[in-house]
């Protein structure tokens, strides 16, 4: 072993921390665009609730979270006997959100409140609703 060419572990660190560096801005640059996602109340793809489990777990029990309500809320949708009860529904559930804007966490309100306005817009396009009286 050639004993000149071994460097001290402290260079290596110093040579590393850029990258190091790089890495984190990436990494929060993409929670940030799946922060930003949940707040325009689109569902999150498979790939971007991996990297929420990885490097932000709250984050990611908060989009799981979303995502089941808002599949209760499109269920519920899916069962609506005519055009005004799904609105009913809606106006409903954004009240209810509301309703709970006193208890904090307006971020989430507002992730809540884009998501089912969101699931309601999907409706609304679909044949599903078309066909309601």
């Amino acid at each position: 072993m050639n004993v000149k060419s071994v460097q001290p572990v402290s260079e290596y660190f110093k040579t590393m921390q850029p990258y190091k560096d790089a890495r984190a801005a990436m990494n929060q640059s993409r929670l940030a665009a799946i922060r930003n996602t949940l707040m325009l109340g689109k569902e999150l793809r498979t790939d971007e609730l991996d990297d929420l489990q990885r490097h932000d777990p709250n984050l990611h029990h908060q989009a799981m979270s979303l995502s089941m309500e808002r599949q209760a809320y499109e269920d519920a949708l899916q069962h609506s006997r005519s055009k005004a009860d799904a609105n009913y529904y809606n106006t409903f559930k954004l009240m209810q959100i509301a309703g709970q804007l006193k208890q904090g966490g307006s971020e989430e309100q507002l992730m809540r409140t884009n998501a089912i306005q969101e699931a309601h817009r999907e409706f609304v396009r679909s044949s599903k609703y078309a066909s309601l009286e």
